[in-house]
């Protein structure tokens, strides 16, 4: 070949990868599973649980799926932020390769926000992807964590720091298992509600900001759940590996919840106090940045206070939410986009905010 002439052929591989997911919610589901989804295709099912949900509900959905399908394996995960680790999905992997787990196998992801995470990214990276089903157990669950396909484990001490985007099959939420959750679980889940209002759904504020310390009946959790996997579902379904920003509208109040999460060492809040905190923070950021008024702030730190959630974080480090903050995935060459209000139901995604002003509002809700 002369030199300075290029000698080359382009071609296209044409993807079919479109990949659909049913949600369910209902009273009681579970307990008909196999009306749901159709486990006949698979060679095996693993059940993933943790060990508190096994001691709950660990045998009747194990009798449920053996009713359904093949007689399930089961793996039990220590409780808390702690299993969502890669030394977790290595023993995950060791356990599937014990019972000779194939490509035709099934993961059923039974608890929370954890379990649905670590079990999630051990489907999309055994063998280079199984399917797996959602099955949550909270209500912070069922509102959010177990839709839209984001897997993974946190690293060298930062929140969800490896992990993939990898569609559940099915998620299939069950409101009974509602009534045996503590309620400070409950009030982290009300939080991942409450974000929801503030970004997306100004009538669902008002419903939340009229109830007394966030206590619903059967038909209205139903509601609240279905209305939650809504909106969620209709954002990942434009935007599902978060390319064209827009799904970046979910993360309101996650800027500073999880760089509270991490400055702590996990250790001192739950996800949804984190959040919960994060969102006044963003809500005064926009107050300061001239989007929201004064008014809108008290409503939304009344509605948190009300709920039994924290609206700040006394004796944390500042410094150490800036810190933690250059690890958001919204920062991009040092400048991080804020999802911010600039109203009641009303977020806007990727603002650019001074660090004064961060710094400024970092300090109020530290003191």
């Amino acid at each position: 070949m002369r030199a300075g002439k290029e000698s080359s052929t382009e071609y296209t591989i044409k993807l079919k990868t479109v990949r659909q997911c049913p949600i369910i919610v209902g009273d009681g589901v579970l307990k008909r599973l196999g009306r749901h989804f159709d486990f006949s295709g698979y060679s095996a099912t693993v059940l993933i649980t943790d060990t508190t949900v096994k001691g709950l509900y660990g045998k009747s959905v194990l009798a449920t799926l053996e009713a359904a399908g093949k007689k399930p394996h089961l793996l039990t995960l220590p409780v808390g932020e702690k299993a969502k680790s890669l030394s977790t999905v290595e023993e995950g992997y060791r356990f599937l390769l014990e019972k000779s787990i194939d490509r035709k196998g099934l993961i059923c992801a039974l608890g929370g926000g954890v379990v649905g995470d670590v079990a999630g990214y051990i489907a999309a990276s055994y063998l280079r992807g199984i399917d797996y089903i959602q099955l949550p157990t909270t209500l912070l669950a069922q509102v959010d964590s177990s839709i839209g396909g984001k897997v993974g484990v946190n690293f060298s001490g930062k929140k969800n720091m490896v992990g993939s985007f990898y569609q559940p099959r099915a998620v299939i939420s069950d409101v009974a298992l509602l009534k045996t959750l503590p309620p400070a679980e409950m009030r982290n889940g009300l939080a991942e509600v409450v974000k929801y209002a503030l970004a997306m759904d100004a009538g669902l504020f008002r419903i939340l900001d009229k109830k007394e310390k966030g206590k619903f009946n059967t038909a209205e959790l139903v509601d609240i759940v279905k209305r939650c996997g809504a909106l969620k579902a209709g954002i990942v379904e434009v935007d599902e590996t978060e390319r064209s920003g827009q799904r970046a509208i979910l993360n309101f109040g996650h800027t500073v919840g999880h760089a509270l999460e991490a400055a702590t060492g996990f250790q001192k809040l739950s996800h949804g106090q984190a959040v919960a905190v994060g969102m006044v923070a963003a809500a005064r950021i926009s107050q300061q940045t001239g989007r929201l008024g004064a008014d809108s702030v008290d409503s939304i730190e009344r509605l948190l206070s009300r709920s039994g959630l924290p609206t700040g974080c006394p004796g944390v480090d500042p410094d150490d939410l800036i810190g933690a903050i250059r690890f958001d995935k919204k920062t991009t060459l040092g400048k991080t986009g804020w999802v911010l209000l600039e109203g009641m139901g009303s977020g806007v995604v990727n603002q650019p905010v001074e660090e004064s002003i961060i710094r400024k509002v970092l300090r109020e809700i530290c003191r």
